[in-house]
């Protein structure tokens, strides 16, 4: 918070103006202050002498009745009687004017000795003061009001400057991982245009150079399975020959060798065909239940051999405009896996449905499943569980999140809710699939 607090564009602009404000207020209020000080004490003064030179030595002034305020006019003349004397003045005062106190209150006084004798008029300063104080606040009240007028305008203005930002901040967090494209600088403000163009200068770099990457990946895996083939079967027609014992173990161990690189070169291009930006541009309508007799088809062999029961539960045939490959690819990947890593015997069910925004794939089975604590990093490429015996190659779940992701969906693992323990893999895809996503 404190952070945000030192670092916001808005708040260092509300307390600068703040600041402003409230100095610009304080020095009209003190200019006014003293101008009108200064002014009323001339006023004052001239007034007082004014009244002097008009009143009559040898007859007492009237005074009026109910005038207390602080604006009212003494005055004391040789008729004054004693008791009525606002201020004893010691003889020998000369004419002129004075400032003195009179029951703890200051008084402007001026004297004029007339050949009648003496004439004083007097009047209270603090009259002087409240016009001063009067004039300082109307000066300085304005500014004042104007504070909260301002830091709202300028919390205003702010926000709908920064609007297209915040918008820009919202659709790149929304992004897909593997989504470089340039950001949009239109309404951007001139002053952060420069910083964007930069980020879309590094965006481009990034991408080329990710590009650059993702080619050389599909291009090693191509170039390596040509002969990775050629060896698969040189391997296979040398098992046809009559061996030694010690030979023939050997050759299933390399033959077991060059399987695994063989399967490790496919999910190599496979991932590298998810990564790619022009990747699943052939839309077809896709029936689910097709394509799940298809995977069946293909992984029932391997099932056979671990004694697993493996089918699809769904009888609802959903049906949508996607990829097919991948799609197929999605499905095969999670259905592979199951079989992969749960042990003889395990039950392994598909199924896909149908939401109002989404069509959901699943894979469950009745195997050991995925410690909670592992799951956050099973989709990071060629991650492994430690204390599996299956060989494998780290990129299955890997390649499934990024189908997903690209058809603006998430994969996500939970436990089993069918089974005792096990595994349950979701695979949410959006719909309508986003085009240019796919």
């Amino acid at each position: 918070m404190l952070r945000f607090l030192t670092q916001s564009i808005q708040v260092k602009l509300s307390i600068a103006f703040t600041a402003v404000t409230l100095v610009a207020a304080m020095v009209a209020g003190g200019v006014a202050f003293y101008d009108t000080y200064q002014e009323t004490h001339k006023l004052q003064d001239d007034l007082l002498r004014q009244t002097a030179a008009h009143i009559n030595p040898t007859v007492q002034p009237r005074q009026l009745k109910d005038s207390d305020n602080d604006a009212r006019i003494s005055v004391q003349t040789p008729v004054t009687p004693r008791d009525k004397h606002y201020l004893n003045l010691p003889d020998g005062t000369g004419n002129g004017f004075y400032t003195l106190e009179h029951d703890g209150d200051p008084y402007r006084v001026y004297v004029d000795n007339t050949p009648q004798g003496r004439v004083v008029v007097l009047q209270e300063n603090e009259y002087r003061e409240e016009m001063a104080v009067r004039a300082a606040w109307s000066s300085a009240l304005p500014l004042l009001v104007l504070v909260p007028v301002m830091l709202l305008l300028t919390v205003w203005i702010i926000r709908r400057t920064m609007q297209p930002v915040r918008s820009l901040s919202e659709s790149v967090e929304a992004r897909q991982d593997n989504d470089l494209a340039q950001l949009d600088t239109q309404h951007i403000p001139s002053e952060i245009s420069g910083f964007v163009a930069a980020i879309n200068r590094l965006l481009a770099r990034t991408d080329a150079a990710m590009r650059q990457q993702q080619r050389f990946i599909a291009d090693a895996a191509h170039e390596m399975r040509t002969p990775m083939t050629a060896l698969s079967v040189q391997a296979d027609r040398l098992a046809e020959q009559d061996l030694p014992a010690d030979a023939r173990e050997k050759l299933y161990k390399l033959q077991q060798g060059i399987h695994r690189n063989k399967r490790l070169l496919e999910q190599m291009l496979s991932l590298a065909r998810v990564q790619a930006p022009e990747a699943f541009c052939q839309q077809t309508e896709i029936s689910m239940q097709a394509l799940f007799r298809r995977v069946l088809e293909e992984l029932l062999p391997l099932a056979e051999q671990k004694n697993q029961d493996i089918g699809m539960v769904s009888e609802q045939d959903v049906r949508f405009v996607a990829d097919e490959t991948a799609v197929y690819t999605l499905v095969k990947t999670l259905a592979d896996n199951a079989v992969r890593y749960t042990p003889p015997g395990s039950r392994i069910d598909l199924a896909a449905d149908e939401t109002a925004g989404y069509i959901r794939i699943r894979v469950e089975d009745n195997g050991t499943g995925i410690s909670a604590a592992e799951r956050a990093r099973v989709c990071e490429p060629f991650y492994r569980i430690l204390g599996t015996e299956q060989e494998g190659t780290g990129l299955g779940l890997s390649i499934a999140s990024g189908i997903a992701a690209r058809y603006g969906g998430r994969l996500e693992l939970a436990d089993s809710p069918n089974f005792e323990h096990g595994l349950l893999v979701s695979v949410w895809l959006a719909k309508p699939l986003p085009k240019g996503k796919q």
